[in-house]
């Protein structure tokens, strides 16, 4: 049996133990040991919240686990010392900080939910980045969910005590519990913050509500049916916000305004891109349409069809798809064009409509000369390719695969 130091005091972060026994993990990828302690003060995990990390006896503390009676330590190497023997540990402070922070603020979002919107909580996950609170709902409307944000930081800023109680279940009809016990629990750990919350947790919490500093909606979505919003709380919030508050004052000295002025300025900017392309995109087809010219009178016979087969040097690659259907345009041609992107080919091959050609079957045996490789259906294909000194031998052995279809 380990005793829970945690629970005693959640501040307590330095320790010593007596090592009870260590032993080798069996399990796929490198190799880990278990090390079992008769006190200790790294929560495991449990309840939604993630294990504490931090050091013990010298070596990383990777996990921490409940089975039965004990606490196992997953470690990442092995104690240098016996069984029987004293060890030290050290948990990780912002770790624990952190979690006791976010389990807090999900105590004061689940009651807001069900105190505004009359929102039960399904289930809640202490996260890495985020604390998701799962409810029974396909959707919720902006208004309440604003309105359960300033209810939890108004809890916040009361600065309510965060209160522990240990009792047997026949007590709990004390509390008015947000939701009921577990059946099977004849001990209950009951999680109060007076006038607002009451529930049966065995995680760690924060000593006044105050402590949780700061809790921010950021977005929802859909599972199952249901409906998971994410929130930031405690310093993860503050890190966003001053993110965030970079980020915008960046945005403003690139566009030359304030940060109220940004979104007009991104307006106006998006505006004026538009009419840009839309600009460039008849500037590429009139081009497209004169270079399709030239190509044309450059094109070569292989019985009754034109060939227009070219690796175009200095063109933007992007111009293909507008050459191909200018030149697909005219009678009888078939068109097979490449132009330098970066290092590899982009390359594309069409036919006009009066051409019955096996473009999926020409083009598959012939495409590793050039080190090919895309797709395409019916009269369009298209792709890349890392070898253009192939090109020769691509357009050659093309040449005699139309050749072989018209005899």
């Amino acid at each position: 049996m380990t005793e829970r130091l945690y629970y005693q005091d959640p501040d307590l972060l330095r320790f010593e133990a007596l090592l009870l026994r260590q032993e080798p993990l069996q399990a796929s990828g490198p190799r880990r040991w278990l090390a079992v302690l008769d006190r200790t003060a790294f929560y495991p995990e449990g309840g939604g919240q993630p294990s504490d990390r931090g050091s013990l006896g010298g070596a990383a503390v990777l996990e921490v686990q409940e089975q039965g009676e004990e606490v196992l330590h997953l470690l990442a190497e092995p104690l240098r010392a016996p069984a029987g023997s004293v060890v030290a540990g050290a948990v990780d402070p912002d770790r624990r900080w952190d979690f006791r922070c976010q389990h807090t603020g999900q105590h004061l979002i689940s009651s807001a939910l069900l105190s505004v919107a009359g929102l039960a909580t399904v289930s809640a996950n202490l996260g890495e980045q985020d604390t998701s609170v799962e409810i029974a709902a396909p959707a919720i409307e902006e208004a309440p969910l604003a309105a359960v944000e300033r209810l939890a930081n108004r809890t916040v800023n009361e600065n309510r005590p965060v209160l522990i109680h240990w009792i047997g279940a026949e007590e709990a009809g004390r509390f008015r519990l947000r939701k009921p016990p577990p059946p099977e629990k004849q001990r209950l750990r009951i999680v109060e913050i007076p006038g607002i919350d009451a529930s049966a947790c065995g995680g760690l919490h924060v000593r006044t509500t105050g402590e949780v500093g700061l809790i921010r909606f950021v977005y929802a979505e859909k599972i199952r049916g249901r409906l998971r919003l994410h929130w930031k709380i405690g310093e993860r919030a503050w890190r966003e916000l001053r993110q965030r508050d970079r980020i915008l004052e960046e945005l403003a000295r690139e566009l030359t305004c304030g940060v109220p002025e940004l979104p007009a300025a991104v307006r106006a900017l998006k505006s004026r891109l538009r009419g840009r392309e839309q600009a460039l995109a008849r500037t590429e087809t009139r081009l497209a349409g004169l270079l399709a010219e030239q190509l044309l009178t450059g094109a070569e016979p292989i019985g009754p069809i034109r060939l227009v087969c070219r690796l175009l040097r200095g063109e933007c690659p992007d111009l293909l798809p507008e050459l191909l259907q200018a030149l697909s345009a005219a009678p009888r041609t078939l068109v097979c064009l490449a132009a330098a992107e970066g290092e590899e080919l982009r390359w594309i091959v069409g036919a006009s409509g009066d051409l019955d050609l096996p473009l999926e079957r020409i083009l598959p045996p012939i495409l590793p000369l050039i080190e090919g490789k895309g797709g395409g259906g019916g009269r369009r294909f298209q792709g890349t390719a890392r070898r253009s000194e192939g090109w020769p031998e691509f357009r050659d052995a093309l040449v005699r695969a139309v050749q072989a279809r018209q005899g």
